[in-house]
């Protein structure tokens, strides 16, 4: 990350606590130069903090675990349906309801009000008695929209953009580290609901006659981690 573009200003603490003094220490006890620069380098980090979360959008990288709701999953396991995952997204069954976990990068801001996000692999909806199936791939996060949205293809068709769900950000379930002289900064959000659109519930329909919510109401619950990064490949 490069703080110089911020333009947060770095005191030059070669100048205060040199072996023969600088400026502003010059013929001053050694003890007292101690406490300054000290006090210099608590600034600095400062300095740093501040004009980072002052800034644009960051680039991040981490994961998305997507659950489906209860009433979703109840909904899905009667009509037959089964949940699966395609890499480098991975299939958690170990909870109450089936999650996918996505690798994702983007780019935010860190108090989750900028920026957007993608993930990698897809999930498929598909329903044994009929083969039919629903199949969800290059997963989007729009935060300034409060919105997910996703390329869907019912069967064998040609995928489109879907806008799948939207949701209201809860702060108090989101633990935001800023970016420090020795942490590159994180983001990690407990799960929170996200609501069903009309979009979203057309496209179920289409695959299976119905959406597994009626549009509205949660559909899956979205949790994650992302840690500020250098640069995205």
């Amino acid at each position: 990350m490069n703080f110089k573009s911020r333009n947060a200003y770095l005191p030059d603490l070669g100048m205060v606590i040199g072996n023969s003094g600088g400026p502003l220490t010059e013929g001053l006890p050694m003890r007292r130069r101690a406490v300054i620069a000290t006090a210099l380098v608590s600034l600095s980090a400062l300095a740093v903090t501040a004009a980072v979360a002052a800034g644009p959008v960051m680039p991040v990288a981490g994961t998305v675990t997507w659950c489906l709701s209860s009433a979703a999953a109840q909904h899905l396991t009667a009509d037959g349906v089964v949940v699966s995952a395609g890499a480098p997204a991975a299939l958690d069954s170990s909870g109450p309801t089936p999650c996918v976990q996505w690798p994702m990068k983007g780019k935010i801001s860190l108090d989750l009000t900028e920026g957007s996000w993608t993930a990698g692999g897809g999930m498929t909806f598909t329903r044994a008695s009929d083969g039919r199936s629903l199949r969800f791939t290059g997963a989007h996060g729009d935060l300034a929209r409060r919105s997910m949205s996703v390329d869907a293809a019912v069967g064998n068709e040609a995928s489109k953009p879907v806008d799948l769900s939207t949701y209201e950000l809860d702060m108090t379930k989101m633990t935001v580290t800023m970016p420090s002289l020795h942490s590159p900064g994180s983001v990690e959000g407990k799960p929170f609901d996200t609501m069903l659109v009309q979009d979203g519930a057309a496209v179920f329909s289409q695959a299976f006659g119905a959406p597994p919510v009626p549009s509205g109401n949660s559909l899956a619950t979205l949790a994650g981690r992302v840690e500020v990064v250098p640069a995205l490949g």
